[in-house]
């Protein structure tokens, strides 16, 4: 009868979720790149985000730095809040398969276009209407971006001004652009393409929203390079930041013109479980700080009676 508990436990460990949790990825490597940028209507934004490791390639004659493995992300922010966006329960593809193209925010809804493979092999490019007050998204019958409409982008949220951490080239049209540098050694930045900061602690990768006197720091993630000093160790998201499931939008009204709002009546679904984002197979992540919800409590009701019963 032992065993049956010992059953059940094992059962409800599985079947519970985490409430909160850290995303790690180790990936060592002697240089990073991590780009972002800030899209905002002035009320909310979308952030664009690229983290990048480098190496070096060596061919008969000479060698050269490349991009050995990537990871692309998007996030929104609320003003208040970041989000960590996974699309997966959306178009049905690990979110290391989704290419963000281009994002856009069109009379008070924000568009976005991303490209995928499906499991046939077959490409998908799609625009969406995403829906932040409910997590969800909606195809838009547009036969190309460039039907769309630029839309107006703030340089600021609620009365705050947009900062940037390390200005780069511009990206969707726009120049609001973050691009660091993080090396792990003078050598690795001796050959980085960009200017590199040589780090020997925990690097954090944000933008600064200033009012007056005040300023706010908005970490979006950190750099591990503590702990061996040829090579970073990888990165992971700061603790506050919300991993939300986005879905399809329920009983979604399409519209196909671009020139209007699509309505829609979306039901919210913000399970904080952590996508599947890395860009590569040798990556690994770690959710931490698991809470065991109603599934502890039914245990506690069930063996009682299991034990009664013996």
């Amino acid at each position: 009868m032992h065993r049956m508990v010992i059953l059940l436990i094992t059962l409800l460990l599985f079947l519970t979720f985490p409430v909160s949790a850290t995303y790690y990825v180790k990936e060592p490597s002697p240089l990073y790149e991590v780009k972002y940028s800030v899209l905002s209507n002035g009320t909310d934004a979308l952030i664009h985000l690229e983290v990048l490791q480098w190496g070096v390639s060596c061919g008969m004659t000479d060698c050269w730095p490349e991009v050995f493995y990537g990871h692309e992300y998007l996030l929104f922010f609320d003003g208040g809040r970041l989000y960590l966006l996974n699309f997966t329960p959306a178009v049905g593809v690990p979110t290391e398969g989704i290419i963000y193209r281009r994002a856009t925010f069109i009379n008070g809804s924000w568009y976005v276009e991303m490209e995928y493979h499906l499991p046939d092999y077959s490409q998908v490019d799609m625009v969406h209407r995403f829906d932040t007050r409910n997590f969800c998204v909606e195809p838009v019958n547009v036969s190309s971006w460039f039907w769309l409409h630029r839309g107006k982008i703030s340089n600021g949220i609620n009365g705050w001004r947009i900062e940037l951490q390390s200005w780069g080239p511009g990206e969707w049209g726009r120049a609001n652009v973050s691009d660091l540098w993080i090396a792990s050694s003078k050598s690795a930045s001796s050959w980085s393409p960009g200017p590199a900061i040589v780090a020997n602690s925990s690097v954090p990768v944000y933008f600064t929203l200033k009012k007056g006197n005040l300023t706010r720091n908005v970490t979006l993630v950190y750099l591990n390079a503590t702990g061996n000093g040829s090579l970073i160790q990888g990165f992971w998201f700061p603790g506050d930041v919300k991993i939300v499931n986005v879905t399809l939008c329920e009983k979604a009204n399409v519209n196909t013109s671009t020139s209007t709002t699509a309505e829609t009546n979306g039901t919210a679904r913000t399970t904080e479980m952590p996508p599947s984002t890395t860009k590569t197979q040798t990556s690994t992540k770690e959710t931490k700080k698991g809470i065991c919800g109603p599934g502890l409590i039914s245990l506690l009701a069930v063996i009682p009676l299991i034990l009664r019963r013996r």
